[in-house]
């Protein structure tokens, strides 16, 4: 009975020459299949989103799995990004959590009002929330309910 056989090894080991056309390369330690396109060119298969395992925690080196819209080059449309970095775009500071988010343009990212975390900060309740105009003018901050307590 004639059998099928993939070329296997580390990922560190994909051969990046004299590939045939469609030759498939399975990496042993980190479970993908990379298909050569030419006799120098291989690109990798992704896996399935829905079979990936959830992280129990994130730490800053940790990347976020992106697809790219834009892709212009019809190549591989998904990248990564590590958490920091999405963070930075989001103006989110490294060592902060997302209560810190910038509300306006021009501030100290993630402290709308302030410079260093110790100044204009605003917490959100979860009673709470806030909106910015277009033009960065106000931010408007609803409240669903105001308790002012016993005396």
């Amino acid at each position: 009975m004639a059998r099928f056989q993939l070329r296997r090894g580390a990922k560190a080991s994909v051969p990046t020459t004299s590939m045939l056309a469609g030759e498939p390369h399975f990496t042993t330690d980190r479970s993908t299949l990379h298909v050569a396109t030419d006799a120098t060119t291989s690109v990798p298969l992704v896996p399935p989103i829905d079979d990936l395992t959830t992280l129990a925690s994130v730490a800053s080196g940790d990347f976020l799995l992106m697809h790219d819209i834009d892709e212009a080059g019809g190549g591989m449309m998904e990248k990564k990004i590590t958490f920091n970095n999405f963070k930075t775009a989001l103006s989110i500071p490294a060592g902060s959590s997302d209560e810190n988010v910038a509300v306006i343009s021009g501030g100290t990212a993630g402290y709308p009002w302030g410079t260093d975390g110790t100044d204009g900060v605003f917490r959100m309740g979860s009673s709470m929330s806030w909106a910015k105009d277009v033009g960065d003018a106000y931010v408007t901050l609803d409240v669903a309910t105001v308790d002012g307590g016993t005396f």
